[in-house]
């Protein structure tokens, strides 16, 4: 009975070492099966963090893409806002300088004085004008010089700002992209040489060449900024035109006298003046000018109407040794402002250069003095090439890199010997590639539109007035940036380029 106890617990414990066996090449598999697990878990994960940075550092591409839109729209804004002044400063020159020269002696004063009976009625009112505009003239004349001259000033930094601005952000896009790539994975940069390389030749090109640098002074023929400029919801009603009566109670530039000692008994003579002007770029866009001018119109009963001049001023801004078409002739096109404009306000008349005599007058004296020859007209300004009618700009791609090497963070878990995880990768990096751009976009956030695209905040700011489309222009600062697809071509000429590098010896 005992010796069959024994024999049994012998049996048990010889068979209970048979499953060490097992157990230790379950082990060996499993442990095999984690080298494996950890290598794919490393380069998955890799993969998805290079992915990231990449469109990171793409997105931020686009941003400073989208950013020097937005700088030029602004600038762009700021300056025509600078060039309405500018036309407002011109504007309010010549108007003084041509009721201070109504006020004062002319060739009319002498006629007055031969043919009317009580010429004080006329001479009197004009020297009491006289006194109460000088102190108004005597400051405009020491401020109007200086502020066209800090217009002017103002308006060439905004658009040498612009131009800048534009090339620094080709030179920041590079050094932007690796930065944002390292902060997001410091083991990681953008390709060296990617932004210069043959590979992205194409889409730098369509980069650059998708905004230009526009001259318009001293071009004739149409000009975006300039009609913006010239809008007649731009320019207020005194720079456009300036017609008025200048014959008001009770004796200013009026009189209402007898001429018996020329025309007998029971004679009449009555002058009213009337007043015509305006302020309007030139057709080159090369400057403001303007001009004021009235009109006397005389009625003495024994002679008939006369008209004549009572006083003309002028001015402008830009270079005006040149201000004719066809010097020293005027013709017609000398009359002709940009936008449609013609005869510095006059209307009585649909035929350019068919204006008063003191128009004439004083356009043949040039339209004024510059107040500012240097940097008046318009200036230099970015805008998009073309007609755009897609939303987006060219796509900005960036390619980051990873060496292989810094994928495994702990050496211990590589193994060694023919347990060793290699990661077999093309030249030894890891490579990865996204795409950005900017986009333009003024939604229709009407009733019925807000339904289809979705609302936004504070809709009614964003919708244009008249509901129609917008397409891109560097006018509005609607720029913001997305990622977008990267190209088949890309891809391919990526893939390309690792296996040059793996290739090489």
């Amino acid at each position: 009975m005992n010796r069959s106890a024994r024999e049994g617990r012998a049996r048990v414990a010889s068979a209970s070492g048979q499953a060490l066996v097992p157990a230790l090449l379950f082990l060996l598999v499993g442990c095999i099966g984690l080298y494996v697990a950890f290598d794919s878990l490393q380069m998955t994960s890799a993969k998805i963090k290079l992915q990231n940075t990449a469109d990171a550092a793409a997105y931020s591409a686009a941003v400073l893409q989208a950013r020097d839109y937005n700088f030029s729209a602004y600038t762009n804004r700021a300056m025509i806002a600078n060039q309405v002044t500018a036309a407002q400063v011109v504007a309010l020159k010549s108007w003084i300088d041509e009721l201070d020269a109504t006020y004062s002696q002319s060739d009319l004063d002498m006629t007055v004085t031969t043919l009317a009976d009580h010429p004080e009625q006329w001479s009197t009112p004009k020297q009491t004008g006289k006194a109460d505009i000088a102190p108004v003239r005597a400051a405009l004349d020491a401020l109007l010089p200086t502020v066209a001259r800090d217009i002017g000033e103002l308006n060439r930094a905004l658009s040498v700002a612009q131009a800048n601005y534009h090339t620094a952000v080709f030179t920041a896009v590079p050094d932007t992209a690796d930065a944002i790539a390292q902060l997001n994975q410091p083991d990681t940069h953008v390709t060296a040489g990617y932004f210069i390389s043959d590979r992205n030749a194409a889409q730098l090109a369509a980069w650059s060449s998708y905004t230009a640098s526009v001259t318009p002074a001293g071009n004739l023929g149409q000009d975006d900024f300039a009609d913006v400029v010239t809008n007649p919801d731009t320019l207020d009603g005194f720079v456009k035109n300036r017609d008025s009566v200048r014959s008001v109670a009770p004796n200013f530039q009026q009189l209402n006298d007898s001429a018996n000692k020329i025309c007998g008994a029971n004679s009449t003579f009555t002058i009213n003046v009337t007043h015509d002007g305006g302020t309007q770029l030139r057709s080159d866009k090369a400057g403001w000018q303007s001009i004021d001018a009235s009109t006397a119109l005389l009625r003495i009963s024994c002679i008939g109407p006369i008209e004549s001049i009572a006083g003309h001023g002028g001015s402008a801004n830009g270079n005006i040794t040149s201000f004719m078409t066809h010097p020293p002739f005027v013709a017609a096109e000398d009359w002709e402002g940009y936008g449609g404009y013609f005869n510095f306000g006059y209307t009585g008349t649909s035929v350019p250069g068919r204006v008063p005599s003191s128009m004439a007058e004083q356009f043949s004296q040039t339209p004024g003095p510059s107040l500012d020859p240097v940097n008046g007209g318009l200036l230099p300004y970015q805008e998009v090439r073309g007609t755009q009618l897609a939303a987006q700009a060219p796509r900005i791609t960036i390619e980051v890199t990873r060496n292989t090497d810094t994928l495994v963070k702990t050496t211990g878990l590589q193994g060694g010997g023919i347990m060793k995880v290699d990661i077999d990768a093309a030249g030894g990096a890891m490579r990865a590639l996204s795409s950005a751009h900017a986009y333009f976009v003024r939604p229709d956030e009407t009733s019925s539109g807000a339904s289809l695209i979705g609302g936004l905040l504070n809709a009614g700011q964003w919708a244009r007035p008249d509901q129609k489309t917008e397409y891109p222009s560097l006018f509005s600062p609607y720029w913001q940036a997305a990622l977008a697809p990267v190209s088949a071509s890309e891809r391919a000429a990526a893939q390309q380029s690792q296996m040059s590098v793996a290739s090489r010896p």
